[in-house]
């Protein structure tokens, strides 16, 4: 999130942009890695649909096994800028009150010229402090391979001012850049998350990269390598009955208001918004600022099944960077039960099942 801010801040002020769009993604790549990648987080608009990537505390809400994917394409308008794909799955044991999740995440920017991948697995333990109040707690231990492709980069000494980055006799002009010992990185990454609801409200809070991974290509210098900051994510809302029985008596409207806070960094994330739910069908409106910037007002839509939930989001940039196409998103979570079970769930992570 930390460097995906930095490049947009900077492609914002750019002055020969369209020109230089055909080979973005190549130099958004470069922007990304210069060797100082601070981090690669990707922050779905979805998050109801992809909840183990917003707290590791959101595993187990169902006792049913569920199962979910996530597909992200940000910046449309440019070839892969960025692409992001997740799977994962939870289970909560009542008998343990504990649940059991994992997930998979990969995420390439500049058409793949930056590829990370991420595996984790998750432990929660739910704590029922009193009535219907409770307290869920998580730890993720995962691991993360980053895989540059240096070939593929374009840097500033191989664009020429009218030629862009091919010469007049059709040859990419050279760099004299110097290649990394190595174009792939592995390391260990840990997060916890807590979250505590009851009734109509919940509120979580959840911290990633608490080891400080050091994904650096080079490793010249142990002291100057640039570690990954700490994330940090407040997140809370509610969910209330809007209307019961309107058109007919099987037809009840409910509204879910949700707030997310992300600090990684010197950067931060806001995003707000509500959601309308319909029995099968759901509306959302979000707004996300960045940084103090206005960044995209997010519609989406779902549909959903006792077993299938599917949801769509767009994201409409508004933040004056030209060209970006927004961004979409889909996500798609399955029961593997006919989730006759869920029927004893009302409460205000109903919005996350």
């Amino acid at each position: 999130m930390e460097i995906k801010n930095s490049v947009i801040s900077l492609l914002r002020s750019s002055t020969f942009l369209q020109r230089l769009k055909p080979c973005f993604s190549c130099i958004i790549a470069c922007l990304l890695s210069c060797f100082t990648v601070h981090a690669q987080d990707p922050v779905f608009s979805q998050f109801y649909l992809s909840p183990l990537q917003l707290n590791p505390a959101l595993s187990g809400l169902s006792e049913d096994p569920r199962f979910s994917a996530n597909y992200r394409n940000q910046y449309a308008g440019f070839s892969n800028a960025y692409t992001t794909y997740a799977l994962s799955y939870d289970q909560f044991f009542p008998s343990k009150n504990a649940g059991l999740g994992g997930w998979l995440l990969s995420d390439d920017a500049g058409d793949g010229i930056l590829k990370t991948l991420k595996a984790a697995a998750i432990f929660s333990y739910q704590l029922r402090v009193r009535d219907q109040l409770f307290i869920k707690t998580g730890i993720e231990v995962g691991v993360v391979q980053s895989t540059l492709n240096w070939n593929r980069l374009i840097f500033g000494d191989q664009i020429d001012d009218y030629t862009g980055t091919i010469s007049p006799g059709g040859i990419p002009f050279p760099t004299e850049e110097t290649a990394p010992d190595r174009n792939k990185v592995v390391y260990p990454d840990i997060g916890i998350g807590m979250v505590a609801y009851g009734g109509d409200l919940y509120a979580g809070l959840s911290v990633r990269h608490l080891n400080r991974p050091d994904p650096d290509f080079l490793s010249i210098n142990n002291e100057l390598s640039p570690r990954i900051p700490m994330k940090w994510t407040i997140h809370g809302g509610g969910s209330w009955p809007l209307f019961s029985g309107l058109f007919s008596r099987n037809l009840d409207l409910s509204f879910s208001p949700s707030v997310i806070f992300v600090r990684q960094g010197p950067f931060n994330q806001v995003n707000g918004g509500i959601s309308i739910d319909a029995e099968m069908i759901s509306f959302g409106v979000f707004y996300r600022v960045s940084s103090g910037n206005s960044e995209a007002l997010i519609g989406s839509i779902g549909f959903r099944t006792n077993q299938i939930r599917i949801g769509y989001s767009f994201d409409y940039t508004v933040s004056g960077f030209p060209l970006s196409g927004g961004t979409h998103e889909i996500g798609i979570v399955y029961h593997l039960d006919d989730g006759d079970t869920e029927s004893r769930y009302n409460d205000c992570l109903n919005i996350f099942r």
